[in-house]
């Protein structure tokens, strides 16, 4: 089978949360917190089996959406081209989750840092490896930036995708500024972000009006 190694990577991280579930399981409180505010307050909490289950139920179900989606997109063979740091980011993706899940346990067992301050370093690298999988892509309808402009021209997807790579990969070292300011950590994420999402949109229209005219 293709894609064995990253896909067993994956499996792994949703496996060793599931484990950790059952381990900690009669030392976990009845109600647990399972959702934080921007201030790092709790504002959600769940049942403890529901507590305990969410994130790996939940990981399952977004590592087969990711492992279908490449078979739903037409441009198959554009797909293939970077198939396989598809697969890598995917398996990462399980192992961000795994991390959260690790979090939420934690919380609740006693050891509470800053939520914000520990997220951090997952939401990072989710950023970075998400800007080092669209320099890779291909046009196609499943990653990268997909405007009506890149998706009109490979000129600009290629043009916008590498600049998109730059900006993402930016925001995910600017993301871990929250280990510094906890108290305002979600802004290091939040405002890179959208900060990153307008000027690659306003990018491909630029782009893409450039092209027409040359």
């Amino acid at each position: 089978m293709r894609y064995r190694r990253p896909r067993a990577v994956g499996v792994v991280a949703i496996v060793l949360a599931g484990l950790a579930s059952v381990v900690v399981y009669p030392e976990l409180p009845a109600r647990m917190a399972t959702h934080w505010g921007a201030s790092g307050e709790v504002d959600g909490t769940m049942s403890r089996l529901a507590g305990a289950l969410f994130f790996p139920m939940f990981s399952i179900g977004i590592y087969a959406v990711l492992l279908v989606a490449p078979r739903l997109d037409s441009d198959k063979q554009n797909i293939e081209s970077f198939r396989g740091a598809y697969e890598w980011f995917a398996a990462g993706m399980m192992w961000f989750l795994g991390y959260v899940h690790g979090l939420v346990l934690l919380w609740n067992l006693g050891v509470r840092p800053p939520i914000g301050a520990a997220l951090a370093p997952g939401l990072a690298a989710v950023l970075y490896a998400s800007g080092a999988l669209v320099e890779r892509a291909e046009p196609n309808w499943i990653a990268g930036v997909r405007t009506p402009w890149t998706l009109d021209d490979d000129t600009v997807w290629e043009r916008t995708n590498r600049r998109a790579a730059l900006a993402l990969k930016l925001a995910g070292v600017l993301a871990l500024g929250g280990l510094a300011f906890p108290e305002v950590a979600t802004l290091f994420v939040v405002v890179p972000v959208l900060l990153a999402a307008a000027y690659i949109t306003v990018y491909s229209l630029v782009a893409y009006r450039r092209q027409r005219t040359t």
